[in-house]
């Protein structure tokens, strides 16, 4: 069984208005709250031929002012699309918090999956319904998953922020996967000496020898390699602007240089921006001016 290519990504419609479309996930889930896609739509004014899909972080608070984003660049022409991850906001199971199913090292891989058939799906969406030249944009996690499904849907452009790879340095090495490390610490499951042998020659061996994203599950020394956005990377062939934080706690310095390294576009550039990961949204003016002007100078007619 292939990853992710073994689950369909032909777009169902449940609910459709002016302002949000509700899909049906083609990723089964025992959970009701994330087997549909919220999608928040912003028409473009004036139109143009482009659409924009954007895919927010992990995390229980920062959707409100990621919305900016879609909506600043309806302002610009684009049709302009915010999808809700898994597992978040009105995705969330009872019971749990927004995101708090994701950090669990025992369903990441299908987590990830999940994440990234839903954007698939949504990508498939905004072409049948727009026909137009499509970007993506992805803001940390999103980021993540935003690489990996660029890996599998070309779009004219991508943009990353405050993101990166390599689950080394993110398990290890940032401050938001705290949970994480104490979990594998109780399950014994990993260990940091453990996870940097991983991630040395085996990790990169993996890499060269690997001749298209769709990836066998169960295939890889170890299964984080099977949804780690730097070995998806190579496979990214669309202009791609990414954005790092010198601050950042969250997202290693190693683990955005490294990701950055490996995208396989010969159209790619990087900017360092001077705040934190979260404090990253005081530049949202920068990092959407910078991207339009990528985007525009990037794109093929």
């Amino acid at each position: 069984m292939k990853y992710v290519v073994s689950y369909q990504t032909d777009p169902k419609v449940i609910e459709e208005s002016s302002r949000k479309i509700i899909l049906k996930s083609n990723y089964p889930t025992i959970y009701k709250e994330s087997s549909v896609i919220h999608l928040y739509y912003y028409s473009g004014k004036p139109k143009t031929d482009k659409t924009l899909l954007f895919i927010h972080g992990l995390g229980t608070g920062n959707i409100k002012y990621l919305k900016w984003f879609p909506e600043k660049f309806s302002q610009y022409g684009y049709d302009s699309y915010l999808m809700i991850l898994p597992y978040h906001f009105e995705r969330t199971p009872k019971g749990y918090k927004s995101g708090e199913l994701f950090l669990k090292p025992e369903s990441l891989r299908e987590r990830f999956e999940h994440a990234i058939v839903d954007a698939l799906t949504s990508l498939e969406y905004i072409r049948n319904k727009h026909n137009s030249k499509s970007y993506l944009m992805g803001f940390s996690f999103g980021g993540m998953i935003s690489t990996i499904a660029s890996a599998f849907y070309k779009v004219d452009g991508l943009s990353l922020c405050v993101t990166g790879g390599n689950f080394y340095h993110i398990t290890w090495k940032s401050f938001a996967t705290k949970v994480l490390r104490m979990k594998y610490e109780e399950n014994k499951e990993c260990d940091v000496e453990k996870c940097r042998n991983f991630h040395g020659e085996s990790f990169y061996k993996f890499i060269d020898d690997i001749r298209s994203p769709n990836i066998s599950k169960d295939s890889a020394p170890i299964s984080c390699y099977e949804y780690d956005p730097v070995v998806f990377a190579k496979f990214v062939k669309s202009p791609t602007i990414m954005f790092r934080a010198i601050f950042d706690i969250f997202i290693p310095k190693s683990s955005s240089l490294e990701l950055f390294e490996r995208i396989g576009s010969n159209r790619k550039k990087m900017y360092t921006i001077f705040s934190g990961h979260l404090t990253s949204y005081i530049f949202k003016n920068y990092i959407f001016k910078k991207t339009v002007e990528f985007f525009e100078k990037n794109t093929v007619v």
